[in-house]
């Protein structure tokens, strides 16, 4: 049965250089080959340095080693925030780089873009070009950028665009640079709990902003297997519908976005429990296969999948068909 990836990142290798270049947090130190994401806060990069730098060729072999069929290729964080001049020539670089694998390898890969949301219209205008141009499918944004959060009003209007043009918008985790999440490292700070945190506040402040009334047709996708969202849903159906406030403009219930406007893969989220839990209460039609490559290993998520009870339509569906009618698939 074959595979279709929605989360697996890939860099160019001018990214890492100009991280390298930053007088801001966060830094790449070529030296030692280590990510400075906050002041207390860093993280070795090897060997995920040379799984995100492969080459056409050797991501193809690599996938088609791990069982994947096709996948959706997204840019790391550490571009989007840089000054407006770096990251806009880098964001149009990685996204000419994904366009070229695409070309290359039609029907193997698909475009999820990365935009320089300094300057909002800017990001509007590349995601146009992404998608009316290079015909990519998403917008990868990150949870926060220079400790700015994606939910802030400033970047509303690039997710009207997302809408305007059918494009849906992966919300993938990034380091908080907050002091709560200070004094026990990486893993509190990042993937243990941290980027989980964080991007729940981003698609929770979305949600209630009233964006997804605005515009009914945006799809959004969250990985982690929903970050633990799908586990609170019923709380949080029935709190808000007790303690409605003026400052709440959703205009449905929490569930019914999540059953109509929110997306979500396995990646990186190996709990039979938390993968029943989403079925369960999101249902399979909403659920997409994520590696959460290279931060995780493809085979063991295949293996760790595969292992999962499903009838054969509800694995078909995870695998390939909900992503074939997301991409638009014929």
């Amino acid at each position: 049965m074959k595979i279709i990836d929605f989360e697996y990142h890939c860099y160019i290798p001018e990214v890492l250089e100009a991280m390298s270049k930053r007088k801001t947090l966060p830094i790449y130190y070529k030296d030692i080959n280590t990510v400075q994401w906050t002041e207390t806060i860093s993280q070795p990069h090897e060997p995920m340095k040379r799984r995100l730098e492969r080459s056409f060729d050797q991501r193809v072999a690599a996938m088609e080693a791990d069982g994947i069929s096709a996948a959706v290729l997204s840019s790391a964080p550490g571009i989007e925030d840089l000054d407006f001049e770096t990251a806009a020539e880098l964001c149009r670089k990685t996204n000419d780089s994904i366009y070229e694998h695409m070309k290359r390898y039609p029907g193997k890969f698909y475009g999820s873009a990365t935009l320089p949301v300094m300057d909002t219209q800017a990001a509007c205008d590349e995601l146009k070009r992404c998608v009316e141009e290079l015909g990519f499918s998403a917008w990868h944004v990150h949870s926060n950028f220079a400790q700015i959060s994606a939910d802030d009003p400033r970047y509303i209007p690039i997710y009207e665009t997302a809408a305007k043009l059918g494009a849906y918008v992966y919300i993938h985790p990034k380091m908080p640079d907050h002091e709560r999440f200070r004094g026990y490292d990486f893993p509190f700070a990042g993937p243990a709990f941290g980027f989980t945190v964080d991007t729940q506040l981003v698609v929770m402040r979305l949600i209630l902003s009233g964006l997804l009334d605005r515009h009914p047709n945006l799809q959004l996708m969250l990985g982690h297997l929903g970050e633990a969202l799908p586990f609170l849903l019923e709380r949080m159906t029935n709190r808000f519908a007790c303690q409605a406030t003026p400052n709440i403009r959703m205009e449905n219930t929490i569930s019914h976005y999540f059953k109509n406007n929110i997306y979500v893969t396995t990646s990186g989220n190996m709990s039979a429990a938390a993968f029943n839990c989403t079925k369960e209460v999101m249902g399979i039609d909403r659920m997409l296969y994520g590696s959460d490559h290279p931060y995780e290993d493809p085979k063991h998520m295949r293996a760790f999948v595969a292992d999962i009870p499903m009838t054969e339509k509800e694995r078909a569906m995870l695998y390939y068909e909900n992503g074939e009618r997301i991409l638009g698939i014929k």
